[in-house]
């Protein structure tokens, strides 16, 4: 098969490794023609991951050319808030595609997921996703990894004959939409992980307000009809990477927050948290959600967080 990836940051180059294993024709597509070179001259993405050696079946070429049209699966690995606009830009030519998302985002206020925004931009109806715990400067130097795949059962096995290597463990949804909201919900508790990080007393408390977050996402994930997700990579698993390690974008956001320390507006981090938190308030709205409550007031009035935590503190004991 050929298989070719749009965005060649940091998890559009390590996901062209993963492929590179079962694949030997792998286009990764870019923007910058200085990122080009480096990966075709030598193998290489030096701004994302430098040191690493890509697989030389991998190269790169721009975004406008033709190995699109040619390809049998398009990933797709850009930043959210640009997904429209970059499919919009290729005219036509992921008509008929069988095209994957990797990107854990949605769009507001509209509130779609990216398969939605790729459905609406193209004339493909063999949208997918992939989600689960991923950081992908452990991905691309072969770290034992777990990914769910969010597709119609008659293509999980072309999907997981491109994924499948003895590094990464797979497993399956047919519920596309499921496995992406997941990918956005983790997020938004990352984040009020990282806010009640300065709170936390000793492992006891991490533990109960960890489960705590855990069981507000199960409550969110049944009413939306995505429960049995719940223990999938794209669920379990991706929480718990994205909550409790320091490389996690959202708990970093969140552990700022909770320090009052100054965000930029302009980051790409900030704008994607602003908008998934947004995004899950409105689609909850009819919910008693403490946590999701305490990362929004915190957001909106970040200089007040003790008053916030004694708010949410209170709403934590359950009466039988």
């Amino acid at each position: 098969m050929k298989v070719s990836i749009i965005g060649a940051g940091s998890f559009g180059t390590a996901i062209a490794q993963v492929l590179s294993e079962n694949t030997d024709n792998i286009y990764l597509l870019a923007r910058n023609e200085k990122v080009i070179e480096s990966i075709n001259k030598q193998h290489e993405n030096k701004w994302y991951h430098p040191g690493i050696r890509l697989n030389e079946k991998i190269k790169a070429a721009n975004i406008r050319s033709d190995h699109i049209v040619d390809s049998d699966y398009i990933f797709l690995a850009v930043p959210s808030g640009s997904l429209r606009s970059i499919v919009r830009s290729l005219n036509n030519r992921l008509e008929d595609k069988k095209i994957i998302s990797c990107i854990k985002g949605i769009e507001y206020p509209s509130l779609k997921p990216m398969t939605t925004v790729v459905r609406e931009e193209t004339s493909s109806r063999a949208v997918f996703c992939i989600s689960g715990p991923n950081f992908a400067d452990e991905l691309i130097r072969g770290v034992t990894s777990g990914i769910t795949i969010g597709a119609p059962k008659k293509y999980q096995n072309d999907i997981a004959d491109l994924l499948e290597s003895q590094n990464i463990i797979l497993d399956y949804s047919e519920n596309i939409k499921g496995v992406e909201f997941c990918g956005i919900l983790k997020n938004v508790y990352a984040v009020a992980m990282g806010i009640l990080d300065g709170q936390i007393t000793g492992k006891n408390h991490k533990y109960t307000l960890l489960t705590l977050c855990f069981k507000e996402m199960k409550r969110i994930l049944d009413e939306m009809g995505y429960g049995e997700l719940s223990d999938k990579f794209c669920g379990f698993g991706d929480f718990l990477l994205t909550a409790l390690t320091d490389k996690s974008r959202n708990r970093t956001l969140g552990l700022m927050l909770g320090k009052k320390m100054q965000l930029s507006k302009k980051s790409t981090i900030t704008v994607e948290s602003l908008r998934s938190i947004k995004a899950i308030r409105e689609l909850t709205s009819n919910m008693n959600l403490p946590v999701l409550e305490l990362v929004h007031e915190t957001l909106k009035d970040p200089q007040n967080i003790p008053i916030h935590i004694k708010r949410f503190q209170g709403n934590l004991h359950e009466t039988p």
